[in-house]
This record gives C-alpha cells, sequence and structure tokens, in this order.
C-alpha cells in the first residue's frame, strides 16, 4: 500500500451499483481547493466561505454544463474521519455519474484511493487505534444485530480502554523495576516485592479474561459453524427453511433430493448461524449422491456444532445408528423431528441417544423450534445474552498478542518469585507492554498493517 500521506486522496464511497445517493469522499489538504471550483452551489456562500460541516445544496459541472444535482460537505481539519481536510459530495447513485464526477476530480489534482486508505489516515493521524480499525471493519461486514452492536462498543473504545489500562498497571511495575537497575544501592524491587506482584497478578488475571473472550468475539463477529446431518427425507431441508424463515432448500418425499451441500445464514437470539444443510447419508451406487455425502462428512468435521436430526415418529434404523456412532457427541445435539406425529412427548428412541441433549421439534409447523434456537444460543455463548458493551477480542491477532502478553507477565512473576535479577524481569516487562501495543497498533509491523488495511473496500 502507498502511505504517501501528503497526497489528496479520492474514492466513491458507497457500494457499486445503481442506487437512491452515491458518496464521493477527497481527503487530503488539497481537497477544497480541489472540489470547490467544481461545484456551483445555488446560494451565495461556496464551499470555500461556508461553515465546516455545512451541507450545501448546488450542481457539479463539467465544462460549464451541470453534470449532477448534489449536496456537498466541506470537513474541516482536524474535525473530519481522517483528521485531514474532507470534502465529500452526495449525487444521485448512478454509476456513470459517479465515474464522470470521479474523474473530474481526479483530473483537478486528486488521486484514487487504496482499499482502506481512509481509515489507515484516521489511524495514521491519531484519530483511532488498530482495535477500532478493526472494528470498523467488523461493522461494515456485520450480519447480525449483535455483530453490529458488539463491533460498534469496540469502536467507542471497549477493547482499547481495557488495553490502556493494563500497560498502565504494567509500566508502573516496569518503572519499579528500572529504578532498581538505576539505583541498585536502594533495592527497589526487593523492597516492593508485594506491591510488584499484586500489581502483576492482577494484570494476569485480567489479560487471562480477555485471553477468554476471544471464542465469545470470534463467535459474535463471525457465526457459529452448523452442520445439519441426518438420513435421507427426514426433514434436513425443512429445518434449514424453517431457520432461515424463508424457502431455500428443496423439499421433497424422494429420498436424495439433496445432493450437494447448502449453505446459508440465519440469526437467532442475535447470534449469527452458517447453516450448512447436507446431503443424507445412506448406501447409494449413485457417483453424484456418493460425491454429496462423502462432502457432509467433511461438513461434520469441519462444524463447531452438529444438528443430528433423527425422525421421532418411527424407530431408529441401521443408518440413524451408524450416524449416532460417527457423529462427535461433545459438539451434537439431536434433533427429534415430527413431534407433530409423535404419539408421546418424547420419542421412543430417547434411550438410545445416551448422554447426548436432545431437543424435539417439528420442522413442518415451528414447534420446538423456539427452545432449540435458545439452547443453541446458551451452548455456543454459555450465557442466556451476550454483554455487548464489554470488552472483546475479536481476531487470531488480537488474542495471539493478548496471549504474548499473558505468557510474559506470568515469566515476570515467576522471576519475582524466583529472585532473578531486575534486568531480566525489566526483559518480561517490555515483552508484555510489546504485545500489548501490537494489540493497539503502537508496535504493530508496516506489512501486518498493510495486510489488515488490503481488506478493506476502497472508499473506507
Amino acid at each position: 500500500m502507498s502511505w504517501k500521506r501528503e497526497d489528496t486522496i479520492a474514492a466513491i464511497a458507497t457500494p457499486a451499483g445503481i442506487g437512491g445517493v452515491g458518496i464521493i469522499r477527497v481527503s487530503g489538504k488539497d481537497a477544497l481547493r480541489i472540489v470547490a471550483p467544481l461545484f456551483r452551489p445555488a446560494g451565495r456562500l461556496g464551499l470555500e466561505q461556508a461553515r465546516s460541516h455545512r451541507m450545501l445544496y448546488g450542481w457539479i459541472e463539467r465544462d460549464g454544463a451541470p453534470l449532477d444535482e448534489v449536496l456537498a460537505v466541506h470537513m474541516q481539519a482536524p474535525h473530519s474521519y481522517t483528521r485531514e481536510e474532507v470534502v465529500e459530495l452526495h449525487c444521485h447513485g448512478g454509476t456513470a455519474v459517479l465515474r464522470m464526477a470521479l474523474e473530474m476530480i481526479c483530473r483537478a489534482g486528486a488521486r484514487l484511493a487504496e482499499p482502506g486508505e481512509f481509515t489507515l489516515r484516521a489511524f495514521l493521524n491519531g484519530r483511532i487505534d488498530l482495535t477500532r480499525v478493526e472494528a470498523v471493519a467488523d461493522l461494515v461486514r456485520a450480519r447480525s444485530e449483535t455483530a453490529v452492536r458488539v463491533s460498534a462498543a469496540q469502536l467507542q473504545g471497549r477493547l482499547y480502554e481495557a488495553i490502556q489500562a493494563l500497560k498502565e498497571a504494567i509500566a508502573h511495575v516496569a518503572a519499579l523495576v528500572d529504578a532498581g537497575i538505576d539505583f541498585p544501592e536502594e533495592d527497589v524491587v526487593f523492597a516492593r516485592r508485594g506491591e510488584i506482584l499484586h500489581r502483576l497478578a492482577t494484570a494476569r488475571e485480567s489479560l487471562a479474561g480477555l485471553v477468554r473472550t476471544a471464542e465469545k468475539g470470534r463467535l459474535l463477529r463471525e457465526g457459529l459453524g452448523v452442520a445439519i446431518v441426518g438420513k435421507p427425507n427426514v426433514g434436513k431441508s425443512s429445518l434449514l427453511n424453517a431457520l432461515l424463515r424463508e424457502d431455500r432448500a428443496i423439499v421433497t418425499d424422494v429420498p436424495g433430493t439433496t445432493r450437494d451441500t447448502l449453505e446459508e445464514t440465519a440469526e437467532i437470539g442475535g447470534l449469527m448461524l452458517r447453516l450448512v444443510d447436507t446431503a443424507g447419508i445412506r448406501e447409494t451406487r449413485d457417483v453424484v449422491e456418493r460425491e454429496g455425502i462423502q462432502r457432509t462428512r467433511r461438513a461434520i468435521a469441519g462444524a463447531e456444532l452438529v444438528l443430528l436430526m433423527l425422525d421421532g415418529s418411527e424407530p431408529l434404523g441401521a443408518e440413524d445408528r451408524a450416524l449416532l456412532a460417527e457423529v462427535p457427541r461433545e459438539r451434537t445435539l439431536v434433533v427429534a423431528n415430527m413431534r407433530d406425529r409423535m404419539p408421546s412427548a418424547e420419542p421412543g428412541w430417547a434411550g438410545d441417544v445416551g448422554d447426548l441433549p436432545r431437543v424435539t421439534v417439528s420442522a413442518l409447523t415451528g414447534a420446538g423450534l423456539p427452545e432449540m434456537e435458545d439452547w443453541i444460543r446458551r451452548w455456543a455463548l454459555q450465557e442466556e445474552r451476550p454483554a455487548i458493551g464489554e470488552a472483546l477480542i475479536t481476531n487470531l491477532r488480537q488474542k495471539r498478542a493478548a496471549e504474548q502478553a499473558l505468557a510474559a507477565v506470568a515469566a515476570a512473576i515467576a522471576g519475582v518469585n524466583e529472585g532473578v535479577g531486575d534486568e531480566l524481569l525489566a526483559i518480561d516487562l517490555g515483552r508484555a507492554l510489546d504485545a500489548l501495543g501490537d494489540i493497539v497498533g503502537e508496535t504493530t509491523a508496516d506489512d501486518l498493517l498493510n495486510r489488515i488495511f488490503a481488506e478493506f473496500c476502497i472508499g473506507k
């Protein structure tokens, strides 16, 4: 990624295609100089004279002729997303008009922004830290209400604040250790050993708690991978449709209708599920169906939760028992379908599934689905409702850095207890501070920053 911060950059900031409004964003020291001559205001004030952040109505002109009726706004530095001079044009959302307006702006002196470059400038200019950069990306990609709310909380700085508090606590200990190095005759570390151990133990507990949030943060951000498996014609596709609240999978009475995995997403109780409707597992000579069955087995291996569907109105067959032996018991929920046809509240084979958790539903009528959804949410998050506003580690990069900081703090505690030299303690504390700095972007290498921002869309 080009890091020429002196350039003025421009991009279409709204999704490609036809829409009601399309926004062109321009950022850099020459943003106002470039855009102002292209905009003809309807009133007396132009962009140069108008108050910052005041929306103006007028026209974009090309070669002296009107190109589009627009709203224009100038955001004076440092009070903008990038902390630079920013001008936005809110045009009609047509592909051609946006392209023509952007070409005019680039001919006037701007260059096309690279993916994520507006957010990169906000980061480099100190407006947001790296956890909030990643929260921006998460917010753009969020596919559930809870994911939106979690990303918004991280964008407000929940994780950043937690990291800063940890850094301050560890930095205080590091200052005491440094004092012992600078003034060895005072034996500072030995004299304040109790305070140092207390502060480090508190930091270790907080870091361990943060690391434990990583799985919850990942689930809330990415969703839970769920494979729906069972013999042919047991109701897997009907269950998928019921969870989606729409007909996405073909449902027939013909065994083997689903010959490949079908992937969809659904939201239950704020948690996104990545659902895989699989082909029924049975003996078959059909080459296509056999390939679908192999994909089913791969889906079972890769799923975080397996919903094993069994017919609650009939005895278990050989195919059912084979599946019971094949599914991973620690991450399988037995779903007894056909509740509307069952002669009693429990299926006759209930004792055959052992200690596997079980719910009874009717994929046809929807009976029992709320209870099943509630079980899935509580199983995944280990709680009734996710705590939206807490500090959460939401990706592998953050988790690895937090684990490195935790290991360094643990090493420092062991060093104090063993009476190691102050210089060795200082090394462990420095490692902890560097790892925490990685999380917020204070000590992050440029190549990692390039990878992070390269995943952004152009215009953000």
